[in-house]
Formats: structure tokens, C-alpha cells, sequence
């Protein structure tokens, strides 16, 4: 629906009355949950003061929770949804590096090749920096976005096509440090990572990461406007145009910008729903694109200095959330996103936001706020936690398991009846067996047949006389 009025604050009156600020998305997620993640998200809305969220989860079942909230445009008056796309920035990297390893594992390439085996001499580009390096920024090359001369080219001529070998000979200057010496971010890296998956393969990169992953993984919404055509709505991106300290709507002149979009390429130029990211996040760091080892070397981190508590692997970020590890990325690039998963809950979660004026580090606590919720929620489901239960010491095993799950305790020779209970992480029970109490001091209880059931992370959770005493989390291999 949209509105035409001539008075602003009449029109935002009424836009607050007819218009819902949020659309959700939780097909297959509990309704309690469903609620806690909604209002966390519309809270943190409000404390970023942000244009709008728009965010993603996908939980250790495959279901997806989604959620935005916000405008993305007055004239006329139109919320976001979460069908609406944003630009994902450097997110991009982690499917770039994807591309990249799979490449490596298909003997194409080895990710200690040196540049001078894909790519013609470059002035000030070291002919030894290898692969690896590109990846894990550690090549010291200077970052050609960062030249003074680059956004006023850009801007000259805003239907410009870049190759990203001619961004780099075109504002290359020299090198930082020598390859391997030390980290610097560098979006110079992943320019030349797209040259060598053009030199490898023989097709553009956005071509290779359509084939390889978006097509067969049905992520349809990813795209990039410079070399392919955007089949969703765009969030509208909020920018300072005009350098009075507000920020406009830009949509016009963003989403026709294509030579900027186009240098960013295959560093940062996708447009992307937090479904499709969310999705594409969990599904790549679990290990389901790559081989365990190879994931083993993405995830192998080093010191980032400048980005916050944050280490930097191949083509990812780890960094921790109220105790959790996470592997992920953010991005920058007028829009801000930021995508994490999360191995201890096989979970992901994905915000973004067409705010200028917020970058990828402040959608950190957003993160966090949701990550929390979801811990929250599975706490309630018992009434007691895993954390907090010191009172009885629960024993799984095997754990991980199979087919057959035992469950020792001791300390409850009072009560008389007792029942295991297995749920999968969103609650919802999978398993559940009764016994009698036998009156002995240690009981060892037992499920079995349990080789049906998906594998993946599960909560076993026992009851005395219908009471919640004690939760484990366990693993279905």
C-alpha cells in the first residue's frame, strides 16, 4: 500500500496507523519463540535508531525465522519486508573464498600457488604473493578502493563496467609490507581472487558462485545489478547526499551507481535477503560445501588488528558472542550487514540495515541480543538450564550417539517416576520415554532406536514425578 499526502507528519501519522513497521516470517518456528526473536529485533531497532532491521536465523532443523522492521521509504510510504534485498558488502568475501577452496579441492589450483601462475605482472603487485595470503589478507597489498582518486572516478562516469584488473592497474599503488610479514584488510586481495577463478575456470566469478552454489542451494534473491538483473525489492539505502548531516533516501542514485558496484565485484558487490545469507552462512560454515579438512584451514585465524576482538581465517571472521564462537563476516558499503554462525547451537543468524549512518560493528549487539533470546527460549522450555543446574550432575552417553542414548544420575531416590525427555532445539520433543524408580541411589536409563532421527544437536532433558530436574545438551551423529 502507499500513500501521497502533502503534510510529512500527517503522512508519518497515518503511516504509523495503516502501515505495520514489521513484516515476520517464521514458518516452522514455535510462536513463543517467534515472539521473543520479534521483539527483541523491534527493540533493537529502536536503540540503534536505524531506518529499519531486517533479520535472519536458520536453526539446527533447517526452519528459518525472519523478521523486518522499519521504513524503506517516505515518498512513498513503504516498510521493509523480509522479501526486501540489501547490499551484503564483504559478506561477499566469504563466497568468494568458498569458490576459491572448492577450486583447490577439485585440483584446479593449490592454495599455495603463487600470483605469477594466473596472473600477468602488475606494477607493485608482488609476483610471490600465493593464494593463501589473498585469503587470510596477509599479502600487504594496498587497497585500491582506498585511493583518493577511485570514488571520484567512479562517480565520473556511474555506468561504468570494471574489470577488476583494471580497478587495480588503474589506482594500485605500493605495498604495505611484504607478503606474510603482517595483516592489513585489503579488498585487492578478492580483486585478484575473481581474476584467478576467471583464469581457472574460464567464466566470471559471479558466473562460478551462480553454478556452483546459488542455483543448486536455491538462493535466488543473490545477486549483483552491475552484472546480473536484481528479482526482489530493494531496501531503499538511507545516505548523507548533500553533506548537511541528514541522511536522504538514495535508492535512485544507489542502485544505478554500477561502477561502484561493479568494483566491488567480488569483494563486496551482492545484494542478498537475510534468508538467503542466513542460509548460505549455515550452510557453508557447518562443512556442507567443503570438506572438513579445508574448512579446518578456513577456520585457522589470525590476529586482525583493527577489527574489534576478531580474529580473520580464510575468507571469515571468528569472533565470540556472549560466549559463543562464531564464524562469519560483516559488510559496509552505505547498506550494513552482518552474518554469524554459531557451531555450539548449529545456528546462524544474519542482520542487516540500509542506515549510513551504522556500520557492520554495530550490528554486533544486535546479534548478540538475538543469540541470547534464542538461549533464553531454550532454557524456558525446562525450566532450569544446563549452565545453571549444579545441583544434579546428568551423564549422557554415548554422546556424541547413534542409535542408543543412556542417561546416568544419581540423588533422586525419592521420587517415583521418572521420564527422558529428547527435543531438538527448537523445543519441539522427539523422544520421550517413562520409568518407574526402582528406589536405587544411581539410575541408568536408556533410549534406544534413535538412529531415525536427523542428526545434529538435541537437548535431552530429565523429570522427576513431572517435574524438570536436570538438561544435557547431546549430538546425533
Amino acid at each position: 500500500m502507499k500513500l501521497k499526502m502533502k503534510n510529512i507528519s500527517v503522512r508519518l501519522v497515518l503511516f504509523l496507523i495503516w502501515f505495520p513497521l514489521f513484516k515476520s516470517n517464521g514458518q516452522g518456528v514455535p510462536f513463543p519463540l517467534d515472539s521473543m526473536l520479534s521483539k527483541s529485533l523491534d527493540s533493537m531497532q529502536v536503540v540503534l535508531n536505524v531506518k529499519s532491521l531486517s533479520a535472519a536465523m536458520q536453526f539446527p532443523d533447517t526452519a528459518i525465522w525472519a523478521r523486518a522492521t522499519g521504513i524503506s521509504s517516505l515518498v512513498p510510504l513503504d516498510s521493509v519486508t523480509t522479501d526486501d534485498v540489501y547490499l551484503i558488502g564483504s559478506i561477499t568475501k566469504t563466497m568468494t573464498a568458498a569458490c576459491v577452496m572448492q577450486l583447490a579441492e577439485q585440483g584446479i589450483l593449490n592454495l599455495d600457488d603463487s600470483l605469477y601462475q594466473w596472473i600477468d605482472t602488475i606494477q607493485y603487485i608482488n609476483p610471490n604473493i600465493t593464494i593463501r595470503q589473498l585469503l587470510r589478507h596477509e599479502s600487504g597489498l594496498y587497497d585500491v578502493l582506498s585511493n583518493p582518486a577511485c570514488q571520484p572516478a567512479l562517480l565520473g562516469d556511474q555506468d561504468s563496467i570494471w574489470d577488476p584488473i583494471d580497478l587495480i592497474q588503474t589506482f594500485i599503488a605500493p605495498q604495505q609490507f611484504n607478503p606474510g610479514a603482517a595483516w592489513s584488510y585489503s579488498n585487492t586481495n578478492y580483486f585478484l581472487l575473481a581474476q584467478i577463478i576467471r583464469e581457472a575456470t574460464g567464466n566470471y566469478f559471479y558466473q562460478e558462485l551462480r553454478n556452483r552454489f546459488f542455483a543448486p542451494l536455491a538462493m535466488n534473491t543473490i545477486a549483483t545489478p552491475s552484472f546480473e538483473t536484481l528479482t526482489s525489492p530493494v531496501a531503499h539505502v538511507w545516505m548523507d547526499l548533500n553533506g548537511d548531516g541528514i541522511n536522504d533516501d538514495a535508492h535512485n542514485f544507489y542502485i544505478n551507481y554500477l561502477s561502484l558496484n561493479s568494483a566491488a565485484g567480488a569483494a563486496g558487490g551482492y545484494f542478498a535477503t537475510p534468508t538467503d545469507v542466513t542460509r548460505w552462512m549455515r550452510t557453508y560454515m557447518r562443512g556442507d560445501i567443503l570438506s572438513a579438512a579445508t574448512m579446518s584451514e578456513a577456520k585457522t585465524t589470525v590476529a586482525a588488528p583493527g577489527l574489534p576482538s576478531t580474529t580473520y581465517g580464510l575468507g571469515l571472521m571468528r569472533k565470540f558472542f556472549a560466549g559463543y564462537e562464531g564464524f562469519g563476516h560483516g559488510g559496509d558499503l552505505a547498506y550494513a550487514a552482518s552474518s554469524w554462525y554459531f557451531p555450539l547451537r548449529d545456528l546462524s543468524i544474519t542482520v542487516f540495515t540500509n542506515d549510513s549512518k551504522n556500520n557492520s560493528w554495530t550490528l554486533v549487539p544486535v546479534i548478540t541480543v538475538l543469540l541470547k533470546t534464542y538461549n533464553n527460549y531454550l532454557a524456558s522450555l525446562t525450566g532450569t538450564s544446563e549452565l545453571a543446574n549444579n545441583q544434579l550432575e546428568l551423564q549422557t552417553f554415548p554422546n556424541p550417539f547413534v542409535d542408543d542414548l543412556q542417561v546416568r544420575f544419581a540423588g533422586l531416590e525419592h521420587y517415583k517416576q521418572f521420564e527422558i525427555v529428547l527435543c531438538n532445539t527448537l523445543g519441539q520433543k522427539v523422544v520421550a520415554k517413562q520409568f518407574s524408580n526402582p528406589g536405587q541411589s544411581e539410575n541408568i536409563l536408556s533410549l534406544s532406536g534413535l538412529s531415525h532421527i536427523p542428526g545434529g544437536i538435541y537437548l535431552v532433558s530429565l523429570y522427576a514425578d513431572g517435574n524438570p530436574v536436570a538438561t544435557k545438551r547431546v549430538v546425533r551423529l
